[in-house]
Parts: structure tokens; C-alpha cells; sequence
């Protein structure tokens, strides 16, 4: 697997925990989605996504300590998580459409 695609693949997971709270609630949380949403975090911290994984620190902490605030933690994740989505694909969409300077074409 390269490393875009388990940038993807986390990305695709966090994008599932996050739908669910939203389905669920938030106070429906247990430590099944916080274990999820840390093992994400650090995930995201391996692959250099610091700021996205800032937001994700900030949702996690805020569920554990049941704050008011956790509603606008989950969208500003959520909004991170997207900002982040395009980014990679327009980095992805670069290396591609790049020609390689090593190539005999």
C-alpha cells in the first residue's frame, strides 16, 4: 500500500467516525469512538497532517470532558478533514499530471 493510499484510508476513516457522531449524537459517545478517533489522531500526526490532527485532539479532549463546545469541535474537524481532502487531491492530481524528467518520453 503507498502512502497516499493510507492517507486515504485514514481519511476515509475519520470521515466515518465523524458521520457517525453526527448520526448518533455526541453524548452517545463511548470509548470505542474515542480509541478510534486516537488511534486516527495519531495516524494523522505520523503522516505530517498536524493541524488536522489539532482538530482531532481538540474533538477528543472536549468529548472526554462532555464540554458544551464538542458540537463546534466536530465542525471545525469536519471542516479540517475537507480542506485536507482537497489539498491531497490536488497534490495527487500535481504528481500525476507531472511529467517525469527521468522518462524517455
Amino acid at each position: 500500500m503507498s502512502d497516499i493510499d493510507e492517507v486515504v484510508d485514514t481519511l476515509d476513516r475519520l470521515n466515518s467516525e465523524l458521520q457517525d457522531l453526527l448520526v448518533r449524537g455526541l453524548r452517545v459517545c463511548g470509548p470505542e469512538h474515542l480509541g478510534a478517533l486516537k488511534a486516527i489522531h495519531s495516524e494523522l500526526s505520523r503522516v505530517g497532517a498536524e493541524h488536522l490532527a489539532g482538530r482531532l485532539a481538540a474533538l477528543t479532549s472536549a468529548l472526554e470532558a462532555d464540554d458544551r463546545n464538542s458540537a463546534a469541535a466536530l465542525l471545525q474537524t469536519q471542516s479540517s478533514l475537507r480542506v485536507f481532502e482537497r489539498v491531497l487531491t490536488l497534490q495527487v492530481a500535481e504528481q500525476t499530471l507531472t511529467p517525469d524528467p527521468h522518462s524517455e518520453n
